[in-house]
């Protein structure tokens, strides 16, 4: 129910505007508006083939724009049906050629990843910018990474800043990490330590899970920070509890590490724990073959000390917390 529960607020947060003037429109239009608003309906019950179903009737037939981006949706998000990127992109792909926001960007990163067509930047640019200028403001940070990696354009990362700055200004959480990123990761021209973490704190401020992760990669860098340990451990473990799953497996690392407790010498019963559950959670997630084959092996010490009698409960909150994912 709560995967159904998401899934329609996925859905509504693009729809449910565009659905609403379009059922206030002619006569004619009515049974076109119903169709859509039962597939709705549907996609929030859970019920995904009739959902599925109204909106392929509309988007193939009526050629409706809202109904082909929800079923690129269903194929980027696998509502109901095996995740397709290739036909996630071709319906958005379509959608966007009527104008809609979302769609427009979703296009211009399904053509910079070279999902449906060849990887083409220059069209990655034209579908961002078009979608930066409809309201999609983040859209302008991916038109940025563009400019900072050199791809399809001249290197230029201090218009790439620019480019981007407005909208991480404005509040855009996507944005705000974009920023960090650049300033993390950039070109060597602009990099700046301190201001990506201004950015990233400024983003996990807003709960952004990747924030917190890249906050975890900041003060692990610098081990000279009062307290770093314990800090890197708050922030990866809080990335991970946002289902972050790049965190996984270093909160349980960290936690694995963490310092013995002074009266046994031993590692914390919590920390044990807690090593464990994200160590499990990344075996069972992480798509990184080297993260994988560390987890195992940190688990297979793990499982020499801890008491077998912990595993059920263990595993149970693994399952739990994946089963929410």
């Amino acid at each position: 129910m709560k995967k159904a529960l998401w899934a329609f607020l996925c859905a509504a947060t693009f729809l449910s505007d565009a659905l609403a003037e379009e059922m206030s429109g002619a006569k004619e239009q009515t049974s076109n508006s119903l169709v859509l608003k039962n597939a709705q309906d549907a996609l929030a019950s859970g019920n995904y083939e009739k959902a599925f179903s109204g909106y392929h009737d509309a988007a193939v037939h009526d050629n409706n724009a809202l109904a082909q981006f929800s079923l690129g949706l269903f194929y980027q998000n696998g509502w109901g049906r095996e995740t397709n990127p290739v036909l996630a992109c071709q319906w958005f792909e379509k959608a966007a050629q009527s104008g809609i926001p979302t769609a427009q960007h979703l296009t211009g990163v399904c053509f910079e990843q070279g999902t449906h067509q060849l990887e083409d930047p220059i069209a990655a640019a034209n579908w961002f910018q078009k979608a930066a200028q409809a309201g999609h403001i983040h859209s302008y940070c991916h038109l940025a990474n563009l400019l900072m990696t050199g791809r399809g354009f001249p290197k230029d990362p201090v218009k790439a800043l620019e480019l981007c700055r407005p909208a991480a200004q404005q509040g855009s959480i996507p944005a705000q990490i974009w920023m960090g990123k650049f300033y993390l990761q950039g070109d060597s021209a602009i990099r700046d330590k301190q201001e990506a973490y201004r950015w990233f704190a400024t983003a996990a401020q807003k709960q952004a899970p990747e924030a917190f992760y890249y906050l975890g990669l900041i003060l692990q860098a610098d081990l000279s920070a009062k307290h770093a340990p314990r800090e890197i451990r708050q922030m990866f473990e809080q990335a991970a509890a946002l289902k972050y799953v790049p965190a996984y497996f270093q909160a349980g690392k960290h936690f694995y590490h963490a310092e013995p407790d002074p009266e046994t010498n031993q590692l914390s019963a919590e920390h044990l724990a807690k090593a464990y559950l994200w160590l499990s959670a990344s075996i069972q997630r992480s798509g990184n073959s080297e993260e994988i084959t560390a987890a195992k092996v940190i688990l297979e010490q793990i499982l020499a000390v801890m008491p077998q009698t912990w595993l059920a409960e263990l595993d149970q909150k693994v399952a739990q917390h994946l089963q929410e994912n």
